[in-house]
């Protein structure tokens, strides 16, 4: 399920931007590259060192699926789940409180897509995303013009 990030995370960007601009994505859909960068982002959501309760976690997953994350058809509850069960996010045996899991005891294909995301925080994350959307938007609100302008000059 698990699979590392590339060598250069440099090289994982135009596939990043290539479907947060997309929407209606299932998390079990994705292809596994896809999947861990997807929960590696929404892991950012919750600092290390942090202790969150359950309200406040789900408060900032709902703002991730609101922002960064919006591509995705899933709520902030399986999201939470897909976390912990992935191994980003440890909680206490009464599902209380949750914590980023260290990055040294992260398994080594986790560690490395957090080092791989580490160059910006999960605001920094969604504002890149804002920006591949806007791109994207652009780019289809011409393609469109163009299309129209052939279709009227026919």
């Amino acid at each position: 399920m698990n699979k590392p990030p590339p060598s250069d995370p440099s090289a994982l960007w135009p596939e990043l931007a290539a479907w947060i601009v997309k929407s209606g994505v299932s998390l079990g859909g994705l292809a596994p590259l896809q999947q861990s960068a997807m929960l590696a982002l929404a892991a950012l959501c919750v600092r290390d060192g942090e202790t969150l309760d359950e309200r406040t976690v789900n408060l900032r997953l709902r703002a991730q699926l609101d922002g960064l994350l919006q591509c995705l058809a899933t709520d902030h509850v399986e999201l939470r789940r897909w976390l912990v069960d992935s191994g980003w996010l440890q909680r206490d045996g009464y599902g209380r409180s949750y914590q980023r899991v260290p990055a040294a005891a992260l398994n080594p294909w986790l560690r490395e897509w957090s080092q791989a995301l580490s160059e910006r925080d999960a605001e920094g994350w969604a504002t890149w995303a804002a920006d591949q959307r806007a791109t994207r938007e652009a780019q289809r609100a011409e393609r469109r013009q163009r299309w129209q302008s052939q279709g009227q000059g026919a």
